[in-house]
Order: structure tokens, then C-alpha cells, then sequence
């Protein structure tokens, strides 16, 4: 009878030991890593050095929490490596996380998405050998809740014409220019060459909010483009290309709103 009722314990015990050790698992994340146009680096993640040099690195079974991440950059000559990040990064349970170092040496978050769930196949994507990301829905050009074009007197609404802005074809080659570039940080650069002594409208922004991937970057386009804008009173129909409240609020204070829970 004893020997039945260890037998049991133990076999309880091993139970919830393996079941308490897969679900450690289970939150454990993985890590991807690499220079925004992928020159050799190598990495020390907590203190544990990786020796070799190349392209990316992928680190499993990463704890969820704070780490301390730096990053080396090899040198032209080949002979030495350059320190181009060092900070504490925050890495999210049960995730699998790509990241990259951008031209400004900041660490950006690409993509996350849950371990072992792969989503669909994006061909513009710098990670498209490593992860398959979402397409982004392409959201409305204008927000339901904003101000709509009221009907003319009679039974037909008059078509609103938008606010001068840049020329169709410069923009259009504007906008596939930066559909072709991996990073916000690029896209940026493009937009500041070339809107310089253009107009632009809020429409248009609309169009180039969609292409940039970050709520940052789309943060920092339309502060840099809002001196273009000729109908910056509508600057409100870009709000729905932001997710944050507090991103919405930066806009307001732009064109002279009041925030969300303002005065």
C-alpha cells in the first residue's frame, strides 16, 4: 500500500514539475538581431559574449524582462569592431521579437509576434527570409468621426476638392520610392530630400502616413511635413493612421487643438 501511494507522490510530483517547466518554457521569447542594412555585427547579451561576426544573430529562450544588449559593428578594414549600441532593452514574454539597428544607432522593434506563429508572407519586407509578417489593413483616408463634406443645396452633393498639393506624378514616384526602402529611418530621409519648396497636402500625407511602419516615424513625418501642408486645418484626417492617444494628442497641440482631457 505505501509503495502505491509513493509511487503516486512521485508520480504527481514529476507531473507538475514537467508541466511547471513547460510553461517556463512556453513564456520564454526569442530574439532577432541585426544592423538596419545588415553589415556584420556581433552581440553581448548580459554579459555573455557571442564571438561570432555575421549578418544577424537569433537568441532563444530569452526571459522575459529587462537585458542589457550591445551591439559591434565591424569596421571597413575588417580588423576591428565598433560599439554602435549599449543599453537595457525590454524583451516581452512568449514572443518572438526582430530587431534592428537603425543608421542612428536605436534599437527598433520591427516586428513581434507569438513564438511559433507565423504570419503571412510579405515580399517588401527586410525580414522576409527570417518571418513572414502581416499585411497591414490599409485604414480609411478619413476618419469616421471626422468632419464630412456637406451636400450642396438640391439633390446632388457637390465633389469636394482637395487642397493643392504636390504634383500626382512627383508624388506618386514620392510614395513607391519609400514602398521600396526597408526602414522608416530611410523613408524619412526621402521625404525631407524631396518635399523641400514642394507643397503637400493632407490627403497625400494620409498616403505616406501608410507606408511607414512605426507610430514614431509617422509621429516624426507629420511634424517635419506640417510646415508643407496647405490645408492644415484638416490636419485631423491623419488621425486614424495613430494607434496612441498620446500620439494623437502631440498632433492636436500641432495645429493649435486641444488635447484629449485639455482645457
Amino acid at each position: 500500500m505505501k509503495k502505491i501511494f509513493f509511487a503516486t507522490l512521485f508520480a504527481f510530483l514529476a507531473g507538475f514539475g514537467a508541466g511547471n517547466q513547460l510553461l517556463k518554457a512556453q513564456e520564454l521569447s526569442v530574439l532577432h538581431v541585426k544592423m538596419y542594412n545588415e553589415a556584420p555585427i556581433t552581440i553581448i547579451l548580459d554579459g555573455i559574449r557571442f564571438r561570432d561576426i555575421r549578418p544577424s544573430f537569433t537568441i532563444r529562450n530569452v526571459p522575459p524582462g529587462n537585458h542589457f544588449l550591445k551591439v559591434y559593428k565591424q569596421r571597413k578594414n575588417r580588423l576591428s569592431m565598433r560599439l554602435v549600441f549599449v543599453d537595457y532593452i525590454v524583451i516581452p514574454e512568449n514572443s518572438e521579437i526582430f530587431a534592428y539597428i537603425d543608421s542612428e544607432g536605436r534599437f527598433r522593434i520591427h516586428d513581434a509576434v507569438p513564438v511559433r506563429v507565423r504570419p503571412e508572407r510579405d515580399p517588401d519586407d527586410p525580414y522576409a527570409d527570417d518571418v513572414q509578417p502581416q499585411p497591414r489593413p490599409r485604414p480609411a483616408d478619413v476618419r469616421p468621426d471626422a468632419a464630412q463634406p456637406q451636400p450642396a443645396q438640391g439633390n446632388t452633393a457637390q465633389p469636394v476638392q482637395p487642397a493643392p498639393g504636390m504634383a500626382d506624378a512627383d508624388f506618386e514616384q514620392l510614395r513607391n520610392t519609400m514602398k521600396n526602402q526597408d526602414y522608416d529611418d530611410t523613408r524619412l530621409n526621402t521625404v525631407k530630400q524631396t518635399l523641400g519648396g514642394k507643397r503637400l497636402n493632407c490627403y497625400q500625407l494620409g498616403l505616406l502616413l501608410d507606408v511607414m511602419s512605426f507610430e514614431s516615424s509617422k509621429l516624426e513625418l507629420v511634424k517635419f511635413a506640417y510646415t508643407y501642408l496647405t490645408d492644415k486645418e484638416a490636419l485631423n484626417t491623419v488621425y486614424n493612421r495613430f494607434k496612441f492617444n498620446s500620439s494623437i494628442d502631440e498632433l492636436k497641440k500641432l495645429s493649435g487643438a486641444t488635447p484629449a482631457g485639455g482645457r
